[in-house]
């Protein structure tokens, strides 16, 4: 078996199996409790290799060991600790947002949790609006001649919701970049411009495989503080804020 650290203490056992029987596994456990006594198994899962679903399909188990009771006992504690600070959990219970079979991947932000998350937003737009940003609204859609060109659609058009329309292909953008890019260059610009600091709280959009989804931590609809600058070379060196820039 493959064998990781974990940071709780102990160590993560995970073996993928192309087919695991009943003798199999009672000789694979076996094995692991003559290396350790304390072997809980967490899950077993169904998984492709490499998280390719075009390879074959996998079985894969989850397990932790630990060399005596009291470091499980702990583990144990720590893990129901864990379970009752889950922001699934908490977002659920207090009507913050929720998460639906019928849109997997993507948030439904309650009255509540909308506030909370409006609240956040507005106090990052100050802040970018204090380092000298300005804020911009970009396309949701972009045919993929963009992301051919940025050299995103050779690395991870795999993880783009795309489409054909008029016998082309665009993609939901998961990323602001290339229409940042594209908002610069829509005219001639000046040097007396730079640096210019571009900010964007648009939606994005990514493919994230299902057994990668993990709440708001991992999701596939989004939205970050996204943010470009563009500068002369000899202007890296002193991005700091407009107001820290004074004072040397």
């Amino acid at each position: 078996p493959l064998v990781l650290d974990s940071p709780t203490g102990g160590n993560i056992l995970s073996t993928p199996t192309l087919c695991l029987t009943s003798v199999a596994f009672a000789y694979f456990t076996t094995g692991l409790t003559r290396r350790s006594p304390r072997v809980p198994l967490l899950q077993s899962a169904a998984a492709h290799w490499g998280g390719d679903p075009d390879k074959e399909p996998l079985h894969r188990i989850h397990a932790v060991s630990f060399p005596d009771n009291e470091a499980l006992e702990a583990w144990d504690r720590r893990q129901e600790e864990l379970k009752n600070r889950d922001h699934r959990k908490i977002g659920k219970e207090q009507e913050l947002f929720f998460f639906h079979e019928l849109s997997p991947g993507s948030c439904f932000f309650l009255p509540k949790g909308a506030h909370i998350y409006n609240t956040l937003t507005d106090f990052l737009k100050g802040e970018y609006r204090k380092r000298g940003f300005v804020e911009v609204v970009t396309p949701n859609v972009y045919n993929s001649k963009l992301w051919e060109k940025s050299g995103h659609w050779d690395h991870y058009s795999e993880n783009m919701f795309s489409f054909k329309l008029d016998n082309e292909t665009y993609a939901l953008k998961p990323m602001n970049c290339p229409g940042h890019c594209l908002m610069y260059d829509y005219r001639p610009r000046s040097w007396r411009e730079l640096p210019l600091r571009l900010a964007d709280f648009g939606v994005l959009h990514r493919n994230e495989y299902s057994g990668g989804l993990s709440g708001l931590v991992r999701s596939r609809r989004f939205q970050q503080d996204d943010a470009h600058i563009f500068c002369t070379l000899d202007q890296v060196r002193g991005l700091g804020s407009p107001r820290r820039r004074s004072r040397r």
